[in-house]
């Protein structure tokens, strides 16, 4: 059976569980902190988590270890030599298969035994009661949002939380960087290009404080939609394939979500809308579907949140294929929103969080009325048309005049065929012309054997079905012209304005589905029915609201409504939490939280917890508004400081977790793309639509279908075939999202920008246009250097460049001396400069 989770996470929580046993062994040890962790990660599952456990051992309490199983005690405290579990682990014969204690591992619980195998606090009667331990339910991540108001005397802003840290280590802030450097940096954090020549220049010339009024101005630009749009489709796991093993199929729809998200950005909707929107639009409209209400075309194409994980079941539609969908699904959601590992706990009780089999299928229920796995809908039988009547008017017109025309030229042809065949009918002899007649005319499906005979003995005729072929044997003029006819009507055709179809998520309205447990995951293996709930450490502090179900005011389910505005009432853990986390790491380099996905008890620590929940909070108190939010950020000194290294810091703080300088940032694939589409003068400004198309070339390398100058948003996003350039420099690929991209330096990088085409053409056509700005070597090296830069060169770069501009010039003179060397060994600099860690990376 194929199963949907991530093998990598399980790996990482192997590790991390290892390293979170190597607690110094001279301090107390007890089993709820330092033991049961290992064990519950180890080997709960077959001594613990099911009704049978394996030699009727239960290792969930001390005291049922110490009744033992089939093998006796399996713990003696303080006698490590009559413990039988020390025996097991110790030699390896315990846990089954690979995954064996780490010799940290086997220490702590060694001492533990030897130290009396001592517990926190009594242990229950019932051991169902010790499912989560106190110390699960109380991680930081589980627990309300801390209200900060005051610390000191000073006005609370995002300085304050990261010099309070620094300031423990004896550190500070640095010095803000250059004014150069700094409008690079929020040009592209906040729109993914570079700033304009005119931007430069007044912020540059003003002596005022000018950079509140040029953070305005990039907010407000449309290509801050863009570029804060690419953030969450990598979190939505946004593509336009289906993700399929063997056919990568299309979602030709899908660009309809991406426009949804841009737009949001752009109109800076409140995020908490924009959640419930994407979980839940169809709830928030009955139908019918008005197609003549934009809002209604919004709410729809807000859904498609919910469809982009990846989903087989177009081509294979089996009761797995539809289980492994909606698991996609769920790990979307579940780190996207809640920014945990929900699918850890599909087939059993995740290992680290407080989350059972049975909350995962609770959670599961809510999302099951629209994702119902025994009435399941295909992909292609998902898309809702809506089409308004003035579009559907306008191709009712078109397809008019194409029936016309096509029905007088079928009508034409087929006269002249007619004439052929009777021509041909005429040199069959007389004694069988009436039956080959009668049988040309006749269906090929009621033939009779003789009238088969004939018409194999005289193949000069043709029998009705295969009439056009005539023209094809004896009168290709005429079969040429009549297909131009044909061509001319197909391109009348295809200026029919497109139908407005939607890749949506809806409710079919019929009875519920029954939600059941899967046991270990199975779908073949349904177990005992659940009802639809959050996450039990997710509602610990909360009052959940009710659901009617039967509102007769509701055509749906209204189970995500109702989830969606759990999640957005300023009173979730972790919504707020999740998404504040995700914009610092965009801005900052890293996230307060590194592990943007994972929240939980296995992911890293927050660097600074009291500013996460003070950005958390203020989010909320202020509508949920996400350029004040960015602006709350980018105006403080943290954001714009240095990135100069100083030995103090980097002694004290090597990897800058508390932030005493500025990360160096390097350009996402998409961002390197669309700045060298607009140095180079070729960037296309249109803003939405279907996507450029991609296909394999000749060599097998995905290329564009058609060169659009498009920004790198809207280049088709498929699962196996991504765009050659933007893998290269690693867009991720979406199995089922990406939370945290990563970044490599490698030398198929520096060869793209030396070797490919694309490259190629880029450099050619940027340095036609430095030259025809200036025949001045110098102009030309000043105005590279702004374009790719936002910097003046220095007197060193000057030279380097003339230097090289010079070299290349004789090479290329030598090579042949009728090219244009001067544009040949310009555009080889601008090859050069593309690849330098000026270009790629942000100071």
């Amino acid at each position: 059976m194929k199963l949907s989770f991530n093998a990598s996470i399980l790996t990482i929580y192997f590790s991390l569980a290892t390293l979170s046993s190597s607690k110094s062994l001279d301090g107390d040890l007890y089993f709820e902190t330092d033991v049961r962790p290992i064990l519950k990660a180890q080997c709960f599952h077959c001594h613990g988590e099911e009704d049978e456990k394996e030699a009727d051992l239960d290792l969930r309490l001390v005291r049922l270890m110490q009744d033992g199983g089939k093998s006796g005690r399996a713990i003696t405290p303080s006698d490590i030599e009559n413990s039988i579990l020390w025996k097991k682990i110790s030699s390896d014969e315990m846990p089954e298969g690979e995954k064996k204690l780490s010799l940290p591992q086997k220490n702590v619980i060694k001492n533990w035994i030897l130290q009396g195998a001592r517990t926190l606090r009594p242990e229950p009667e019932n051991v169902a009661d010790a499912r989560f331990t106190k110390e699960e339910l109380e991680h930081w991540a589980f627990q309300p949002l801390n209200t900060i108001t005051k610390l000191g005397e000073e006005i609370i802003t995002v300085d304050t939380f990261i010099q309070k840290k620094l300031n423990e280590k004896g550190l500070h802030l640095s010095k803000q960087t250059s004014k150069e450097k700094l409008i690079r940096r929020i040009s592209y954090d906040l729109t993914g290009l570079p700033p304009t020549r005119q931007m430069f220049d007044e912020f540059l010339d003003n002596q005022t404080d000018s950079y509140e009024l040029l953070v305005d101005k990039f907010l407000s630009s449309p290509n801050f939609g863009i570029r804060w749009a690419r953030h969450w489709l990598d979190s939505a796991g946004f593509a336009e394939t289906e993700g399929s093993d063997l056919n990568d199929s299309k979602r030709p729809h899908a660009w309809r979500y991406r426009d949804y998200v841009i737009n949001s950005f752009n109109n800076n909707k409140r995020i908490d809308r924009f959640i419930i929107e994407q979980l839940a639009g169809d709830e928030l409209i009955k139908e019918p579907y008005d197609k003549s209400n934009p809002s209604h075309l919004e709410l729809l194409s807000a859904t498609g949140f919910l469809r982009m994980a990846p989903d087989s079941t177009q081509r294979v539609n089996n009761i797995t294929e539809r289980n492994n969908a909606v698991s996609n699904m769920i790990q979307v959601v579940g780190n996207s929103i809640l920014g945990l590992t929900v699918n850890c706990a599909q087939c059993h009780d995740h290992k680290y969080d407080p989350i059972s089999i049975d909350d995962y299928y609770s959670f599961r229920s809510i999302f099951d009325p629209a994702f119902p796995v025994e009435k399941w809908k295909k992909p292609s039988e998902r898309l809702i048309d809506m089409t308004d009547s003035k579009i559907m008017e306008a191709r009712a017109a078109i397809e008019a005049e194409a029936k016309a025309l096509e029905d007088d030229m079928i009508a034409r042809r087929n006269a002249h065929c007619k004439t052929i065949q009777n021509l041909k009918l005429d040199s069959v002899p007389e004694v069988d012309r009436e039956e080959t007649r009668v049988a040309v005319l006749k269906d090929p499906k009621d033939h009779t054997q003789r009238e088969k005979d004939l018409l194999l003995k005289y193949p000069m005729v043709k029998p009705v079905n295969f009439i056009v072929g005539l023209l094809v044997e004896y009168d290709g003029k005429a079969f040429a012209d009549f297909k131009k006819e044909q061509d001319k009507i197909a391109k009348i055709r295809s200026t029919k304005p497109p139908l407005t179809l939607i890749r949506a998520t809806t409710e079919s309205g019929d009875t519920l589905p029954v939600s059941r447990i899967l046991f270990r995951g199975n779908p073949e293996s349904p177990k005992d029915p659940v009802k639809p709930s959050e996450l039990t450490a997710l509602k610990q502090h909360r009052q959940i609201p009710s659901l009617n179900e039967n509102d007769p005011n509701l055509k749906s389910s209204g189970r995500r409504l109702n989830y969606a505005q759990q999640l957005t009432n300023g009173n979730h853990p972790m919504t707020a939490r999740v998404f504040v986390n995700r914009v610092w790491m965009h801005l900052l380099g890293r996230g307060i939280v590194a592990g943007n996905g994972d929240f939980g008890i296995a992911g890293e620590k927050p660097s600074n917890v009291e500013l996460l929940d003070w950005l958390a909070d203020e989010f909320v108190k202020d509508g949920w508004n996400l350029k004040n939010l960015i602006r709350k950020i980018v105006v403080s000194k943290t954001y714009k400081q240095s990135s100069q290294r100083n030995e103090n810091l980097e002694a004290i703080d090597p990897d800058n977790i508390l932030l005493g300088r500025a990360n160096m940032k390097r350009l996402e694939a998409e961002a390197i793309r669309d700045s060298l589409l607009l140095v180079s003068g070729t960037l296309n400004e249109t803003h939405s639509g279907p996507s450029v198309p991609v296909s394999a070339n000749n060599e097998g390398k995905a290329t564009l279908q058609t060169e659009s100058g498009r920004r790198s948003i809207f280049v088709e996003v498929q699962r196996r075939l991504p765009l050659n350039m933007l893998a290269t420099f690693d867009q991720p690929e979406m199995t089922p999202n990406c939370n945290v991209r990563k970044n490599t330096i490698i030398s198929s990088q520096a060869l793209w920008f030396m070797n490919d085409d694309e490259s190629l053409k880029l450099a050619k056509t940027l340095a036609q246009s430095i030259i025809k700005h200036s025949k001045d070597p110098k102009i030309q090296i000043e105005e590279l250097f702004f374009r790719l830069f936002t910097q003046k060169p220095r007197e060193i770069d000057f030279s380097e460049c003339m230097n090289f501009l010079n070299s290349q010039s004789k090479i290329f003179v030598e090579r042949d001396e009728s090219a244009d060397h001067q544009l040949l060994a310009v555009a080889s600099l601008c090859q050069v400069l593309f690849a330098s860690n000026k270009f790629i990376f942000i100071d």
